[in-house]
């Protein structure tokens, strides 16, 4: 997939996301996730419909599950905005400028 496809798709799970479609949004996001497995971003939007839908372990796990394969695979950590995200999800209070961001406001 191309850079632009990629971003076209990104795209759509957040128009997905502010449409309240959040089960959708799981699922384009789950494909992208596996096509892409180190996008921070494509995590993220994952993390949020999952949390969205009220799946928040799930949620949870996606975080875990990236941190682990860059860690591992690269030796590296998550950005510090896909951190914080994390964090708010922990919390069970979510800033909302977290999940507003793609619309998903529980």
């Amino acid at each position: 997939m191309n850079e632009a496809h990629l971003a076209a798709c990104e795209v759509r799970v957040d128009a997905l996301l502010s449409a309240g479609r959040f089960q959708e949004a799981v699922g384009d996001a789950v494909a992208l996730v596996e096509e892409h497995p180190y996008h921070q971003n494509v995590h993220a939007q994952l993390m949020r419909a999952l949390y969205a839908s009220g799946r928040r372990a799930a949620a949870l796990e996606v975080y875990q599950s990236l941190r682990r394969r860059m860690s591992d695979d690269l030796g590296i950590t998550p950005s510090p905005t896909t951190r914080s995200l994390h964090h708010a999800m922990l919390q069970d209070r979510p800033d909302q400028r977290h999940l507003s961001a793609a619309g998903a406001v529980r």
